[in-house]
């Protein structure tokens, strides 16, 4: 005893005491374990093989396999062929699977973990709902390739929906690591006639020590779009509970096609997303008792029609948490932004315990409606038509859902108007969006009003009234040059929609306008191709004086209008304009596409020869071309009668007085029948073919 005490303290004292016993064991580990196994390799080999198909259930057939020792003992597979009931599962080019030493010691085979490198898996869904699993194996005795096809029925009422899982469920066989490289899955969709490759590169499934937290990470592609996918999970507690469950995760695409979700994309028949390119991270993660908390950093680019050239770059920002089970999503942040079209921030929530309610408050920086409706009609959903349908819970029918918006809209651009600020309130309930008021600013005047869009079709019907509106910006759009000033006022109804998708959004809004109203403009001037004055001075005022008539300007403190819209074109059925001793009565129409039919009557006033003079002006062809000239039926009827002098001139000898009259007047109007361009504007032949139409 006493020569074990001086050993002991040796031993410490030369600092090898730990050491010593490390060796100890290690030797006892060698002796009576490492040694006898690597001497009988092959028959723990064979037993090792044995007792896996035994664990698993499954037919496992391999070419050839090699036992490894240390520092964990494991197999090597090579070229694995994987069976269940005759059924060929998949084909694998190497597995190696880790044994610990405490489970083949005791007798019973635990794995640690399985690595598979290379292999191919093809599954195929059938219409019915049944999968073929297809195989296409290298046959060993001649290196030809086979075919081998097999049927499972798969029911969804064999799968639970519950969210307990077990521990011995989980981890019957002990597995604690999955590594899967260079693997090939095939996957036909045949309702859809799609096929999908799914290429894993590096993916990996692992546990902890513990058994309480679960790390995933999938590196590969899909369909050759490459995709990286981590995530790390905490299991608190079994049976697992998704209140406790706590876990994290993260998406990384770059340049990802949405060609890879095209059996969603199907079902929009206008899209063509094969070009469409989508780069983001999805970040998500959960904390126990909490919603799941997600954050979207991605830009879409190379959105696309069919048969179109791409078009957009679109940014977005979105950050929002989702709970399931309180039936809830909140959206604390949202921003999208489209460079030079678009740029839009928003916050809101939506619940559906009952009826699906939803509450948004949008704020835009600026914004081009015509662009944002051309990403919207990419989105016109049609119902696939296939014979197999997923199937439905059973139930009472739901209300539809209804959403409330609250808008600051600032810096819109829309019918070739730009919109300073607009602001409101709107309801959704599908197919209608109703706006019960909105006040929008514009032209240093304000709009105020109600309105109905129905998104999917799309159209509108807008009433309202406008006041202040300064008239020269308001129809600026629409013609090159100003033509009239003055404060604009009206009441109006409008209404428009898209019944061709592939014209122009704008052409195609106003070609479909109808609208009806009317319009009062105060104190303004008439300017430019509007000022009627110049035809009248130029055919008429060689013959009469138009004292206290400045035919440079032609100024009004009203004119008033009743109009309608419709056939694309504006149509003025009693316009009214008074001031600086004129008066003006007019009918006619303006096209959106420049043409120009109107007939204006004007009444002088003042010191001028007659008590009562009506002059009626026209305006026919291209608005800004064809100059406005004197009806001249008019003037024939002048010159015929000679209506205009003749009185005033009958006291210098009856005959005289009338071939006074006659030779001016007739001078004029010989000149307008043989070619008026000089004086009106336009060639006999033009004349000819204005008055046919």
């Amino acid at each position: 005893m006493r020569s074990w005490d001086v050993l002991i303290e040796f031993l410490r004292r030369n600092k090898i005491y730990y050491f010593s016993v490390i060796l100890f064991f290690l030797l006892l580990f060698i002796v009576f374990a490492y040694i006898p196994f690597a001497q009988r390799k092959e028959t723990y080999k064979q037993y090792i093989l044995s007792e896996l198909r035994s664990a698993t259930g499954l037919d496992i057939d391999v070419d050839s396999s090699d036992l490894s020792i240390f520092p964990f003992p494991g197999i090597d597979l090579e070229n694995v062929y994987i069976r269940n009931d005759n059924i060929l599962l998949a084909v694998c080019n190497r597995i190696e699977l880790d044994i610990s030493w405490v489970g083949l010691l005791s007798g019973n085979i635990e794995l640690r973990s399985v690595q598979i490198d290379g292999g191919s898996l093809r599954l195929q869904r059938k219409i019915d709902g049944t999968i073929d699993l297809i195989e296409f194996i290298k046959n060993r005795e001649n290196n030809s390739q086979s075919e081998k096809i097999s049927k499972i029925e798969i029911s969804p009422e064999e799968f639970s929906t519950g969210l307990d899982v077990q521990a011995k469920d989980f981890f019957r066989i002990g597995l604690k690591n999955v590594e899967i490289s260079n693997f090939t899955l095939w996957y036909t969709e045949e309702s859809h006639k799609r096929e999908y490759k799914v290429y894993f590169h590096k993916s990996k499934a692992s546990i902890s020590f513990y058994e309480d937290s679960l790390d995933l990470l999938f590196h590969g592609k899909i369909d050759e779009q490459p995709i990286r996918f981590e995530s790390t999970a905490s299991i608190l507690d079994f049976p697992i509970k998704y209140e406790k469950i706590r876990f994290s995760a993260v998406l990384n695409v770059e340049d990802l096609s949405l060609s890879l979700l095209r059996d969603v994309f199907s079902f929009f028949p206008l899209a063509d997303f094969s070009q469409t390119k989508f780069s983001g991270r999805i970040a998500m993660d959960k904390e126990e008792d909490s919603p799941i908390h997600f954050k979207v950093r991605s830009q879409t680019r190379n959105l696309c029609y069919k048969g179109g050239n791409p078009f957009g770059n679109v940014k977005t920002d979105v950050d929002f948490d989702l709970d399931l089970f309180g039936k809830r999503i909140n959206f604390p942040y949202i921003e999208a932004s489209w460079e030079g079209v678009a740029k839009v921030s928003a916050k809101g929530n939506v619940n559906w315990k009952n009826r699906t309610i939803g509450q948004f408050t949008i704020r835009s920086d600026y914004g081009d409606y015509h662009s944002i409706l051309k990403i919207s009609k990419l989105f016109k959903y049609e119902s696939p038509k296939t014979k197999y349908v997923a199937r439905t819970i059973s139930g009472p029918p739901s209300l539809p859902g209804v959403f409330y918006f609250n808008v600051d809209l600032n810096n819109i651009y829309a019918f070739k108007h730009r919109f300073s600020s607009i602001r409101g309130d709107a309801k959704y309930i599908h197919p209608v969006l109703t706006v019960p008021s909105f006040h929008a600013y514009i032209y240093n005047g304000e709009i105020v009003g109600k309105a109905k869009i129905f998104p999917l079709q799309p159209k509108m019907e807008v009433e309202g009234e406008a006041f202040r509106l300064h008239i020269d910006k308001a129809i600026l759009p629409y013609v090159k040059e100003r033509i009239i000033t003055g404060d604009l006022y009206s009441k109006f109804y409008l209404e428009t929609m898209i019944k061709d998708r592939s014209r122009d959004t704008v052409a195609e809004l106003l070609l479909n306008m109808k609208s009806r109203g009317t319009i009062e403009v105060l104190n303004g001037e008439l300017l430019g191709y509007a000022n009627f004055m110049i035809p009248v001075l130029n055919t008429l005022g060689k013959i009469i004086s138009f004292s206290g008539i400045d035919g440079r300007q032609v100024q009004f403190s009203k004119l008033t209008s009743e109009y309608s819209i419709y056939g694309n074109r504006f149509r003025f059925t009693k316009l009214e304009l008074n001031g600086s001793g004129l008066e003006v009565d007019a009918r006619g129409s303006f096209g959106f596409d420049n043409t120009i039919d109107m007939i204006l009557n004007l009444r002088l006033g003042g010191q001028v020869v007659g008590k009562a003079l009506k002059i009626p002006i026209l305006y026919k062809g291209t608005f800004g071309k064809t100059i406005p000239y004197i009806d001249p039926i008019w003037l024939g009827s002048v010159f015929a009668g000679s209506t205009l002098l003749a009185p005033y001139l009958i006291p210098l000898g009856g005959p005289y007085g009338g071939g006074v009259a006659g030779s001016v007047i007739g001078e004029y109007v010989r000149d307008l029948w043989e070619g008026v361009k000089g004086l009106f504007g336009g060639s006999e032949e033009e004349i000819k073919k204005q008055n046919r139409k």
